[in-house]
């Protein structure tokens, strides 16, 4: 089963934005299609960020649906404990650690729309690829 960690920016856009690509790469980990690959900084920043009181109200968040989103990811991903640490490498060192995550869990893929991630276009054999190119790849695996 191939693993993935997903951009903090993708997972939120799953969440708010039904329909969407990113909303059909979590329906695909849901189903059990892949296997999602998630760290505590991961959780804590999907958290903040449902948590803006914009993104909140704009989408109709409570506190026990983050609570219950958190809870899912942190239940039915894989959990990657943090314990490695890489030399700065994105041009944004706040994406560090998903390149740590992905190399902690031996991730297949890393899937992001940021730009500081994508220049890359690998991580120590990694991929880093578009939400868009990471559902082409499950769809040509299924």
């Amino acid at each position: 089963m191939l693993k993935a960690v997903l951009d903090t920016n993708v997972i939120v856009s799953g969440i708010i934005s039904k329909g969407g690509i990113p909303f059909q790469l979590l329906e695909a980990w849901r189903d059990r299609e892949w296997d999602l690959l998630i760290s505590p900084r991961i959780l804590q920043e999907i958290q903040r960020v449902l948590g803006f009181p914009k993104i909140a109200r704009v989408y109709a968040l409570t506190r026990q649906d983050i609570t219950g989103l958190i809870w899912l990811f942190s239940h039915r991903a894989t959990l990657v404990p943090e314990h490695l640490t890489i030399p700065r490498t994105a041009r944004d060192p706040e994406d560090d650690h998903l390149l740590a995550c992905a190399k902690e869990g031996k991730a297949d893929y890393i899937v992001s729309g940021d730009q500081d991630l994508l220049t890359l276009t690998s991580y120590e054999g990694t991929p880093i690829v578009t939400p868009a190119a990471f559902a082409a790849i499950l769809k040509a695996a299924r």
